[in-house]
């Protein structure tokens, strides 16, 4: 898995990231909260106030009339039509109400009669005009209803209940409050529409509702204010008015939706950092690795450079000096008698033989010789001579070579060593080929590199072989050396160029040298 150090640290610091965010739009959102709720508390205390304004105008007009009833009062302020609203309210109140319920109720003057007229239940000092009473006895009228006039401001209502008879007086204090009452009430209804708010409450001093414009439920889901009403008119009531969080509800929603995306988006982009610090460390650690594993290549590519290249000038003074001994041997102890000519045979095989290690030994020293000029040369070119030269040994193994360089592709390189790495890769290809098959050699010019494959069909290279093929003396032929890669490794790294291998067992082998391209990789072979 590879050392966990280098994004373990991001890793945290993007967590306390992501938690101090999260923190912060709790915060924030409880913040957003507390300003609309002081947004729809400013408006209520807003409405609480014109609602108090309208109740101490048009009770101050209602005061008025009862003192003149000439006075010129609002539209909206008509006194009969709130006796009537009265009359009718309490109308139905006694018709749906028993005996019991009607004897509680907090009026002073009420006079209860059966059929023949006697007195069943009087409250307060009740004086009945007779002809009332005859015409509500008699069964000629269902009710009877006297108005407030100017000699008696008082309300007198009758009615038949079942088999008795109800006379209700209202006297002058009764009527008014009742009057202000019914306004308080029709300005809480009008005000609620006019301002489209969920409800407006009003209670008296003992805390009971006084007036309402809803019968509702005025705090499910809305946002409730209760101040005192501070009317000059209704001393020690009290106000509560109902407002709709449908819209702070939305903000709110809509701002809880927008952070969990937010966070959402930052856990998101959190994981692809890790994932792309991940990635990165372990590209640079696997770049890294590769490096080390380059220079400490050629490190001993060049140490055994040195060393062969010093055994090889050692080789070649014994050699010399056998050489000589030979040559004085044929010309100086050459024997007379029959044995002339098998000495003279043993003596030329000596010499060819040291012929051919010295031949080894220079080829081997040239192949070293990073100080050789570069050349712009012609790959084609070049690729055709070194196949020609391992065909022979092509052919016994049956494999076909194929040259499909491009023959106006140049490039800079020191010939004679650069034909040696390509020896010593397609002699490789050769011999991993039992069976026969085909090796071929192609060249392209990309991203200002000239890259030639080498492709053969052999057997392929296992996977835990493919780190040690340019490793001194690793091999897996039985008479191998295991120089031949190493020093093509060494050879292509002198000339500022890489070798890639790709390789699937039972399919074949690809060898990519890449050169760089220091001038035009093409031009005209003129």
């Amino acid at each position: 898995m590879g050392d966990k150090r280098p994004y373990i640290f991001p890793s945290i610091l993007f967590i306390i990231f992501f938690i101090l965010i999260a923190i912060t739009g709790f915060f924030q959102f409880r913040v957003i909260q507390k300003n609309i709720d002081a947004l729809l508390k400013g408006e209520a205390d807003i409405i609480i106030r014109h609602i108090k304004r309208e109740i101490d105008v048009n009770l101050e007009y209602l005061n008025l009339f009862d003192l003149s009833p000439s006075i010129i009062t609002p539209n909206h302020l008509n006194v009969l039509v709130y006796d009537e609203e009265i009359v009718e309210e309490i109308y139905t109140l006694l018709k749906t109400a028993s005996i019991d319920e009607i004897s509680r109720m907090p009026f002073s003057d009420m006079l209860l009669l059966d059929a023949k007229g006697k007195v069943l239940l009087k409250k307060g000092n009740v004086k009945l005009n007779p002809s009332h009473k005859k015409r509500l006895l008699s069964g000629k009228d269902e009710v009877i209803v006297k108005m407030p006039n100017d000699l008696d401001k008082s309300l007198l209502i009758g009615t038949r209940l079942s088999e008795k008879y109800l006379f209700f007086w209202l006297n002058d204090d009764e009527l008014e409050a009742l009057r202000k009452r019914h306004i308080v009430k029709e300005i809480l209804g009008r005000e609620e529409k006019r301002l489209n708010i969920e409800g407006i409450t009003i209670y008296d001093e003992k805390g009971k509702q006084y007036a309402s414009s809803t019968a509702g439920d005025m705090y499910l889901g809305k946002f409730v204010v209760r101040k005192p009403l501070e009317s000059n008119f209704l001393k020690g009531f009290s106000i509560e008015v109902s407002l709709s969080r449908n819209l702070t509800n939305n903000i709110l929603k809509r701002t809880t939706i927008n952070f969990i995306i937010i966070l959402v988006f930052l856990v998101i982009l959190g994981a692809l950092s890790t994932y792309v610090i991940f990635y990165l460390e372990r590209r640079y650690a696997d770049r890294m690795k590769n490096m080390e594993k380059e220079l400490a290549m050629k490190e001993r590519l060049v140490s055994l450079g040195r060393l062969a290249s010093g055994m090889a000038h050692e080789i070649r003074n014994p050699l010399n000096a056998v050489s000589i001994s030979v040559q004085r041997l044929k010309r100086e102890f050459m024997p007379e008698d029959e044995n002339k000519h098998e000495y003279q045979r043993f003596i030329d095989i000596i010499r060819d033989e040291l012929s051919r290690i010295n031949r080894i030994v220079e080829n081997f020293l040239f192949s070293t010789r990073s100080q050789a000029p570069f050349l712009n040369e012609n790959l084609y070119t070049v690729v055709d001579e070194v196949l020609i030269v391992i065909k022979e040994k092509a052919k016994e193994q049956g494999v076909e070579l194929i040259n499909n360089v491009d023959g106006v592709l140049f490039a800079e390189i020191q010939k004679e060593r650069f034909k040696q790495a390509l020896y010593n890769i397609v002699l490789n290809g050769i011999e991993s080929m039992d069976n026969g098959g085909h090796i071929e050699v192609s060249a392209k010019v990309a991203d200002n590199m000239i890259e030639i494959a080498i492709h053969d069909t052999g057997h392929g290279i296992k996977a835990g072989d493919m780190e040690k093929i340019f490793e001194y003396y690793y091999t897996s032929k039985d008479k191998g050396m295991g120089l031949g890669l190493p020093i093509s490794y060494m050879i292509i790294k002198d000339h500022g160029g890489d070798i890639k291998v790709e390789s699937e067992p039972g399919k074949g082998t690809t060898f990519r040298l890449s050169l760089p391209a220091k001038e035009a990789g093409k031009r005209l072979n003129v």
